[in-house]
């Protein structure tokens, strides 16, 4: 079982990830052949009409497919907490995984700190009957002082937690590395993804897969964090993966 990045910004044109197809292509070689086996585009759902990505989304594809690069792409999308009421639920199917009564979306915890609209846009979504991946709260202000209660609050509600490789590899400054080794260390990411914006973070999971190794000294966690558990997630939902997980 290879790599499976659950977040990734590998659409062109349609955000602050790849300009072009030749940009997206070419990161896709270097993931794929770094031992990415399945990534999940996720565009910021905010920037970009969300009918629209399934087509996109068959555009690379196909583009990859030309070059002969054995990566399977997938369908998702970045939400904002501002964004929830924004899209209706089949709006939102579009960028869930999982069977029915377990599908989840990726969710960012924003950069300002995990705020009451934050906690509201999850419950919301919960609701509505979609369960939350909540995005990189490693790079999210004051998170070791106030924003980890609330993150893990929402964990036992049944959240799970996505932490992103660069903050690890130490290419976010000390304050990001920080949070996302004390995290690691206290258990509360369930995977790994890239965040990738290529060209200009063109982060890999097998870079987050030995930062894990490093951070930890646990040999067999890297595994669980970037293909047991993501590839869990695609196929069983946020249910299964939790109990897995847990």
């Amino acid at each position: 079982m290879g790599f499976t990045d659950l977040h990734c910004h590998l659409l062109p044109g349609v955000d602050d990830g790849p300009e072009s197809m030749a940009e997206t292509v070419a990161y896709a070689a270097t993931a794929a052949a770094a031992g990415t086996t399945t990534i999940v585009a996720t565009p910021h759902i905010e920037r970009v009409d969300v009918r629209e990505l399934p087509d996109r989304v068959r555009a690379v594809r196909a583009a990859l497919g030309a070059e002969g690069i054995a990566l399977d792409v997938r369908c998702g999308g970045e939400l904002k907490p501002f964004s929830v009421t924004e899209l209706g639920n089949e709006e939102l199917d579009v960028i869930a995984h999982g069977p029915p009564a377990a599908r989840w979306v990726l969710y960012e915890v924003p950069f300002h700190g995990p705020d009451d609209e934050f906690v509201a846009g999850a419950r919301e979504l919960r609701a509505r009957g979609f369960g939350v991946l909540l995005a990189h709260p490693e790079r999210s202000r004051g998170m070791l002082e106030s924003g980890l209660p609330v993150v893990e609050a929402l964990v036992a509600e049944g959240a799970l937690v996505a932490a992103n490789v660069g903050p690890l590899l130490g290419l976010e400054g000390d304050g990001r590395r920080r949070a996302a080794e004390h995290l690691l260390r206290r258990g509360v990411p369930a995977v790994l993804a890239t965040d990738a914006h290529a060209p200009d973070r063109p982060h890999t999971l097998a870079m987050g897969a030995d930062a894990a190794r490093r951070v930890t000294g646990r040999a067999h966690l890297p595994r669980r964090l970037t293909r047991d558990t993501p590839a869990r997630l695609l196929a069983e939902g946020l249910r299964g993966a939790a109990r897995r997980a847990a």
